[in-house]
């Protein structure tokens, strides 16, 4: 009988395919600036159909994991990539390039809710919580890496590796997964997190894994719409890619950094407190980033943003797993909701655009839906309160 896969086994998944998917996607954006003329409003729009593809495929990818295994499940997403991208090297023309980067982004919701659930299945709540710390840490890290060195990559390697370096990674994944098998040991029952206390009352997962599941896509809204506005900041910056991949990874690693912290000291869990002042965070420095022209401004807001995106996404990733028995599902919705954000960002950035004719209407639009969604997360915190 096949076995199920060691964590180092997981960790080595996950990491390699954090590095191929950042480097594919975030240099894509660039290329298609080069090759074929693509400015912010079109980035947007392609990074808002990524969103949609990507939500609604997430949720399929958890359930089918549930239903056929974790790891079959892995498998298939990993071929899929392989396959589109092996396309996309192949024919350079701007019609197959989308139908390409569409097929990259369905079979890559494949791996991602299955991974978490790989990563998770099985685990005491205490277990768990190393595991998502681990889990975290792992990909932020790689995909840091790989927004570092990706302008250097391109540079080097030339734009066809885009295709090739990580079409390789990710056949060697999908060859990987073949002596594993997709069924984990029964899940422990979870119960050292529930009846802990904030301000003396007793917690509710529940409401903290509602919080969690609204403010997350937020995040993602805020980072998505950042990261397809790089190719346009670093023309306006006079920045080579190399350049602006180094300045604009400084987030990345702060990310990184914040996992770390979350995952070894546990005191936030469940405290509104910290939640909530990571979401002012995340709003406050989302805004400098989008307007600022000054590179230092964009170095400190980088470190401040850093620390809300790992917060609130730990909290999505924890709240939907701590008490969990269908991980896969769990997974998926968390992914799901990381999609709505993904999608909505760059969609009412280029909508905001279209409408004012402003250049600099993302940056209000997005900033402006982070305060209404804020808003509501106050309220929801004081109907918690009061129930």
């Amino acid at each position: 009988m096949r076995p199920f896969p060691k964590p180092i086994s997981i960790y080595l998944l996950e990491g390699s395919n954090s590095f191929a998917t950042a480097y594919y996607f975030n240099y894509l954006l660039f290329l298609l600036r080069d090759r074929h003329g693509f400015g912010d409003a079109q980035n947007l729009a392609l990074g808002a159909v990524h969103g949609l593809l990507f939500m609604a495929s997430a949720w399929c990818g958890g359930r089918l994991g549930q239903r056929l295994g974790y790891v079959m499940a892995v498998r298939l997403g990993f071929a899929g990539m392989a396959a589109s991208l092996l396309l996309g090297w192949m024919v350079p023309g701007l019609v197959v390039q989308m139908i390409v980067f569409a097929g990259w982004t369905i079979t890559m919701c494949f791996t991602w809710p299955n991974l978490e659930a790989l990563a998770s299945a099985g685990q005491t709540s205490g277990q768990l919580a190393r595991r998502v710390g681990i889990y975290n840490v792992v990909w932020a890290g790689t995909a840091a890496l790989g927004y570092f060195m990706g302008g250097w990559l391109v540079t080097v390697l030339g734009s066809a590796s885009l295709y090739w370096l990580p079409l390789g990674i990710h056949t060697i994944q999908a060859v990987a997964t073949l002596k594993w098998s997709g069924n984990p040991t029964a899940p422990v029952p979870t119960p050292d997190l529930v009846g802990q206390r904030e301000d003396t009352r007793v917690v509710r997962p529940a409401y903290f894994q509602k919080l969690a599941w609204m403010a997350n896509p937020l995040s993602y809204m805020a980072i998505n719409t950042l990261l397809v506005m790089v190719p346009g900041i670093s023309t306006r910056l006079g920045m080579a890619t190399a350049e602006i991949g180094a300045l604009m990874s400084i987030w990345y690693f702060t990310r990184t950094g914040a996992f770390a912290v979350l995952w070894l000291w546990r005191g936030w869990h469940y405290r509104f407190s910290w939640f909530g002042w990571g979401y002012v965070l995340l709003v406050t420095s989302f805004a400098c980033l989008m307007v600022s022209g000054s590179v230092p401004v964009l170095i400190a807001a980088q470190f401040a943003f850093g620390w809300a995106t790992a917060l609130l996404y730990y909290s999505s990733l924890f709240y939907s797993m701590d008490g969990s028995e269908t991980h896969g599902v769990h997974g998926g919705i968390h992914e799901a909701l990381v999609g709505i954000g993904i999608g909505g960002g760059p969609a009412i950035s280029v909508a905001a655009t279209w409408l004012s004719g402003n250049p600099s209407a993302p940056a209000w639009a997005v900033t402006s839906l982070l305060g209404v969604g804020g808003a509501m997360l106050l309220h929801w915190r004081w109907r918690g309160r009061t129930a």
